[in-house]
C-alpha cells in the first residue's frame, strides 16, 4: 500500500506579505527622499553658479568703467555751466526720465571721472518682507575714441549752440589711418540726440548735449536738453565760453572734440503688471546702466544690491584715507581725490521648491582709476 504524498506548496501569509510591504515602502521612501535631496542639491548648485556669473558679469563691467574713469578729462575734472543765469546739470536721465535721486552733478556743478551717489539707489524688498538700506549709484565719465571725432575741424557760432564738423584728412600719418571717417549722422556709429560732446581748445574744456544731428556736419546743442547740459545762456562753463575772454575774437581757438561718456550704475525692480513696484508681480531686481541722455539698459540680472566706498589721497596735505562713502565730500574733499573705488554687489535667486527666502551671493571687488591716480612727478 502506497503512502500518499502529504507534501503542499504554500505561499506567504498576509501578515507576511503586511511586512513586506512595509519595509518595500520604507526603502523606497528613502530612496525617493535622497534623490528629491540630491536634486535640490544640484538646483541650488546650478542656482549659486548662475549668482556668481551675474555678479562677476557687474562688477567686471563696472571694473572696465572704472579703470578708465578720468580719461581724457583734464585732471580737476569739467567746468560746467555756472554764474548768472547757470543751474544744476543731470546726470542718470535720459531725454524723458531720471533714475536716480540726488543727480545733480557735486561740488558747483562740476563733472569728474567718478562721482559718488551714496544711498540715492532703491531700496529692495528682502526675504523677511522689509525693505533693504537704500542701495548705491555710481557715476563715472571718461573719453570715447571709437569715434574719430578728432579728425573733424569743428566751427562754432557766436552762442556756441551749433557746430559744423568737418573732415580733416590727417596725412601725412605713418600710421594707416581709415579715411574718410564715418558721416557725423551715420545711423550705425555717428552722434544722436542725447550724445555728450568733449569740446577742448586753449581755452578749456567745455561740454555740449546733442539735440539735433542735421545735415552737412550741422550738429546742434540747444538749451533746454534733457541734462540741462547746453544752457547757452549761462554765464560761463558752456560751449560759448570756448571763444574765450571778454572780447572775443573772430574765431575761437582751434578746438578739439571727442564723444564723452558719462555712465551710471544702479539696481531696478521691474514693476509687474500692476505697475506697482514692491509687490508680488515685481520682477528680479537687475543692475541698469545709463549712458549720457540715452535710455538705460539691463546689464545683469538677480542683482539686488551695490555699495561702493571710495580711498582718497590729498596730494597736498600727503594725507590718504580709506573707505569713505562719499569719497570725503561731506568733509570738504573733492572727488577728483579719488584713487580707488571698492565695489560690493549682492545676487540673489528664489529657494527651490516654493520655499521663502533666497538663495545670496556676495561679491566684493577693488578698482584703481588709472587715470584719475597719475601724477607727472618730473614737472
Amino acid at each position: 500500500m502506497r503512502r500518499s504524498d502529504r507534501t503542499k506548496n504554500r505561499g506567504f501569509s498576509l501578515a507576511e506579505l503586511l511586512v513586506a510591504m512595509a519595509m518595500g515602502l520604507v526603502i523606497l521612501s528613502a530612496a525617493v527622499n535622497l534623490f528629491s535631496k540630491a536634486l535640490g542639491a544640484s538646483f541650488l548648485v546650478t542656482q549659486r553658479a548662475e549668482m556668481q556669473q551675474d555678479g562677476r558679469a557687474a562688477l567686471d563691467m563696472m571694473a572696465k568703467d572704472i579703470s578708465l574713469a578720468g580719461a581724457g578729462i583734464t585732471s580737476g575734472g569739467v567746468q560746467l555751466p555756472d554764474g548768472a543765469g547757470a543751474t544744476g546739470s543731470l546726470f542718470g536721465c535720459d531725454q524723458t526720465t531720471c533714475y536716480t535721486t540726488n543727480n545733480i552733478y557735486p561740488i558747483n556743478n562740476h563733472l569728474y571721472g567718478v562721482i559718488p551717489n551714496p544711498a540715492a539707489g532703491l531700496k529692495v524688498m528682502t526675504a523677511a518682507g522689509v525693505l533693504s538700506p537704500p542701495t548705491d549709484v555710481l557715476t563715472i565719465a571718461y573719453t570715447d575714441t571709437t569715434f574719430p571725432l578728432n579728425e573733424y575741424s569743428v566751427a562754432l557760432n557766436a552762442s556756441g549752440s551749433q557746430a559744423t564738423f568737418t573732415p580733416v584728412n590727417p596725412a601725412p600719418n605713418p600710421l594707416p589711418v581709415p579715411w574718410p571717417p564715418p558721416a557725423i549722422n551715420d545711423p550705425a556709429v555717428g552722434l544722436k540726440v542725447g550724445d555728450l560732446i568733449l569740446f577742448s581748445n586753449s581755452v578749456g574744456q567745455a561740454i555740449g548735449e546733442v539735440t539735433l544731428v542735421g545735415a552737412g556736419g550741422v550738429v546742434t546743442f540747444a538749451n533746454g536738453d534733457a541734462l540741462r547740459i547746453n544752457q547757452n545762456t549761462a554765464a560761463g562753463g558752456n560751449i560759448k565760453a570756448l571763444w574765450g575772454g571778454a572780447a572775443p575774437p573772430a574765431v575761437p581757438p582751434p578746438i578739439v572734440c571727442n564723444r564723452l561718456l558719462v555712465l551710471t550704475y544702479y539696481i531696478d525692480i521691474p514693476a509687474g503688471a500692476d505697475g506697482i513696484r514692491y509687490t508680488a508681480d515685481d520682477g528680479p531686481p537687475r543692475l541698469m546702466k545709463q549712458v549720457n541722455g540715452q535710455s538705460p539698459v539691463p546689464v545683469a540680472e538677480n542683482v539686488a544690491g551695490l555699495q561702493a566706498s571710495y580711498d582718497i589721497y590729498d596730494d597736498v596735505a600727503g594725507v590718504a584715507t580709506a573707505n569713505l562713502k562719499d569719497a570725503g565730500m561731506s568733509a570738504g574733499k573733492s572727488p577728483n581725490q579719488i584713487r580707488k573705488v571698492n565695489l560690493s554687489v549682492m545676487t540673489r535667486s528664489p529657494m527651490p521648491g516654493g520655499k521663502q527666502g533666497f538663495q545670496t551671493l556676495n561679491l566684493a571687488t577693488s578698482v584703481s582709476a588709472r587715470d584719475m591716480s597719475f601724477k607727472d612727478r618730473y614737472q
